[in-house]
């Protein structure tokens, strides 16, 4: 019985090698790490749910294909991935799926928040960079008006406005104003 399955796993071992080879498994484990490093946490309740809502965001064509991907993920395994079809997770997976951020806009410090923070800091009136490589204008109480008013609202939400604030210019002028007139109340 031992003899087969030593034989079942050199066969296994040897077309696992060939498709590595070919190039198979290297491509869609590079799109997945990919969609991995941009959002990080979809919200699934587990690192393999959040692989598979990757997986899905990675091989979608469009926002109608990633969400009856989703669909389809929530229904596997009996229940277990649930939350994939919770708005939280389809709302990041969208964004995700959205992404284009270019060149320098890829790295931490150009994250809106760490702009903000900066700003806060150095109290220098300054630009901030969205992800269409576009920068707008802030006055240093303002934004540390609305750096603070950021940071004691509870996580899910706060990451609501700032992709809104990181996907464009146009986005980030609006949540801006939005959070600073509530933060003058």
């Amino acid at each position: 019985m031992s003899e087969k399955n030593v034989g079942l796993d050199a066969r296994y071992k040897s077309f696992k090698e060939r498709i590595k080879k070919l190039g198979y498994i290297k491509d869609t484990a590079k799109k997945v790490n990919k969609v991995i490093e941009k959002v990080g946490d979809f919200g699934m309740m587990s690192d393999a749910g959040n692989k598979k809502v990757a997986r899905a965001v990675s091989q979608a064509k469009d926002e109608k294909d990633l969400r009856a991907r989703l669909q389809k993920i929530s229904q596997m395994a009996g229940g277990k991935y649930v939350e994939a079809s919770e708005d939280e997770v389809i709302m990041r997976a969208v964004n995700a799926l959205d992404y284009n951020a270019k060149g320098t806009q890829k790295h931490a410090d150009a994250n809106v928040m760490v702009q903000l923070a900066a700003i806060d800091d150095t109290k220098r009136d300054t630009d901030v960079r969205t992800d269409d490589m576009k920068k707008t204008k802030v006055k240093a109480s303002d934004a540390s008006k609305v750096y603070k008013a950021l940071q004691s609202i509870k996580a899910p939400i706060r990451s609501k406005y700032l992709n809104m604030m990181q996907k464009d210019s146009k986005g980030f002028k609006k949540a801006f104003n939005a959070i600073l007139k509530v933060a003058n109340k």
